[in-house]
């Protein structure tokens, strides 16, 4: 018989039938005379062994969702013949979280099938019985992978240090799935035994990262310190590591041991240094603003590129000289980086050069540049928006037409009016009725009460036509009402 795993039960697919058997369930539990509820687990019970995987989901489905009721039949389920019968009530009693079936469910740990050793262990570790801990360990030594790694995940979540150790060892499975489980599962528990097991796994290509990650969730001077003596690793996948999880640790006194990584021999070290410099305050940040502009000259637009987002991010205004010749970098990323930087900055110095890129061959750049004229808010920005109602690229004109909105100028009014006149994309022409919206004034509101009525026009626009007009009409009602006669 096939047998139904962990995932599987998860499927909702088959809500309209559960329906139908709770339906029928309860007419039959009526004309025996039964109490109903009880007669519904029964049948429900009896459903989970059925070759039909849509009534055997159906049927755990339901006792689920009855819960306490159904918690001693599926504990009596747990002993009957048919294994998938007493799989799926493992995994029901976990679901259901009661403290009454961990006994039960440890009596099955040692069952002849996986899938049910496999959901047993898991569904201890819902119902967060810290009496499972021993037993679980020794389930860390079964032949059936999946059971393995179902139970690294329960000894996750019971978070007992007394599982440390034993995960430990299991990073050295040969599964990769049940060693990122036990890294994971030892990230849970949070105790510092599982430290130096991490560390190690830092140079891992596969799961380095990871690590690093969970590491930088241990608020601890001693991970601080051994994170930093391994940035003079010869081994460069593990200081690019080391510095993942200082910089995501967001400790400022990380920032200068990340500076000086700027000046590392592997391009990813220096780019994983210069992206997370820009994770920090800006005056966090202070001691690197210089060592970042250094960086927006490296020998690879990787790095280049990290700097000038990181340059953004701390609003670094010295940057900007810097940032505007990176518009003439010939790599796409770049221009889109420096873009965003600037943007980010704010700074209307960086006008005229966003200006001048308008030009740009891609249509991302052309957006982008949209986005950080807005973001600065200098006026002179807006007969360029103007201009590019027109632009080849839809996401161009929409983001021109979201940006008049935003600046309020009613020069714009006219112009989104005629663009109406013209265009098909419907996203873009929701924008353009928006932007009339935000400028008001009286053409703006005979342009959207002509949109409002054209039957011929998209629903979606109209709406927001409607809509528009009714935020200008109360506006101008208030107006009225507050203004002397």
């Amino acid at each position: 018989m096939r047998m139904i795993k962990r995932y599987e039960l998860l499927s909702c697919r088959h809500a309209k039938l559960m329906v139908l058997l709770i339906l029928l369930f309860g007419i039959c539990a009526v004309c025996l005379g039964q109490d109903p509820l009880e007669a519904r687990v029964e049948k429900l019970v009896r459903g989970l062994g059925d070759e039909d995987p849509d009534i055997s989901y159906a049927s755990a489905d339901g006792l689920a969702d009855i819960g306490e009721p159904a918690v001693d039949p599926l504990i009596k389920a747990l002993k009957d013949d048919d294994p998938q019968v007493r799989s799926l009530a493992a995994r029901v009693l976990g679901e259901i979280k009661t403290q009454k079936a961990a006994d039960p469910l440890l009596e099955v740990l040692d069952d002849p099938f996986p899938e049910v050793r496999m959901n047993a262990s898991y569904s201890l570790g819902l119902i967060g019985d810290t009496e499972a801990v021993e037993p679980l360990i020794g389930l860390l030594e079964d032949e059936d992978e999946e059971v393995v790694r179902y139970t690294v995940i329960a000894l996750g979540r019971l978070g007992d240090p007394r599982a440390v150790e034993p995960l430990s060892e299991v990073l050295d499975s040969e599964s990769l799935d049940v060693r990122r489980e036990a890294m994971h599962s030892l990230g849970e528990i949070g105790d510092l035994g599982a430290v130096d097991p991490l560390l190690d796994l830092l140079a891992d290509e596969k799961l380095g990262t990871s690590a690093a990650y969970i590491l930088s969730r241990f608020e601890s001077e001693q991970v601080f310190g051994k994170l930093t003596v391994l940035l003079d690793s010869r081994d460069p996948t593990t200081r690019t590591n080391a510095v993942t999880a200082l910089g995501n640790g967001r400790d400022p006194e990380a920032v200068p041991f990340l500076v000086e990584m700027l000046d590392d021999r592997s391009p990813g070290v220096r780019r994983e240094a210069a992206y997370y410099l820009g994770h920090f305050e800006p005056e966090e940040a202070a001691p690197a603003e210089q060592p970042l502009i250094d960086a927006l000259g490296d020998s690879e637009p990787e790095v280049r590129e990290a700097a000038a987002r990181s340059l953004g991010k701390i609003g670094s205004k010295e940057a900007v000289p810097s940032l505007e010749e990176l518009l003439q970098d010939k790599n796409q990323n770049l221009h889109v980086a420096a873009v965003a930087a600037l943007g980010d900055i704010g700074d209307p110095e960086a006008v005229d050069s966003l200006i001048a890129l308008l030009g740009d061959e891609a249509w991302l750049v052309r957006s982008g540049i949209v986005q950080s004229l807005v973001e600065i808010g200098d006026p002179q920005a807006v007969d360029p928006l103007i201009s590019l109602l027109g632009d080849e690229h839809y996401r161009v004109r929409r983001s021109a037409a979201e940006g008049l909105g935003k600046f309020g100028d009613r020069r714009a009014v006219g112009p989104l009016l005629k663009a109406l006149e013209t265009e098909r994309e419907r996203d873009v022409r929701i924008e353009e009725v928006r932007a009339l919206g935000e400028l008001g004034g009286p053409e703006a509101i005979e342009g959207l009460s002509r949109i409002s009525t054209d039957m011929e026009e998209y629903r979606n626009v109209r709406t927001v036509a409607e809509e528009a007009l009714g935020k200008l009409k109360g506006e101008e009602g208030a107006v009225n009402t507050s203004s002397p006669s």
